[in-house]
C-alpha cells in the first residue's frame, strides 16, 4: 500500500498526469482486472491515494516514477552539456 509519505514524494514528480502512463505499463504487461478489463483511472487513482492495495498497479506507478525521474536527469544533463556547464558547477 502506498503510504502518505510515499504519495507526497510521488506527487511532486508525477503531478496529475501519471494515469495514462500507468495504464500503458499495465497494458504492456497484460495486467487486467479480475473481469479481464483494463484497470480504470479511478482504480489507479485509489491505489495511488492509498485507498486500495494492488501490487501490480503500485509497481507500475513506481516504474513510471523512475522512468520520469531518469528522463528529467537526462534532460538536465543534456542542457548542461549544451551550455558547457560542468557537473561540479551545478
Amino acid at each position: 500500500m502506498i503510504t502518505e509519505v510515499q504519495r507526497v514524494k510521488l506527487k511532486k514528480l508525477l503531478r496529475g498526469d501519471y494515469i495514462t502512463d500507468v495504464k500503458k505499463k499495465l497494458a504492456s504487461r497484460k495486467i487486467v482486472s479480475k473481469r479481464g478489463a483494463p484497470y480504470s483511472d479511478k482504480m489507479i487513482s485509489h491505489v495511488f491515494n492509498g485507498r486500495y492495495e494492488n501490487s501490480a498497479i503500485e509497481k507500475a506507478i513506481l516504474d513510471v516514477y523512475k522512468q520520469r525521474e531518469r528522463q528529467i536527469q537526462q534532460d538536465q544533463h543534456y542542457k548542461n552539456k549544451i551550455l558547457g556547464i560542468l557537473p561540479d558547477e551545478v
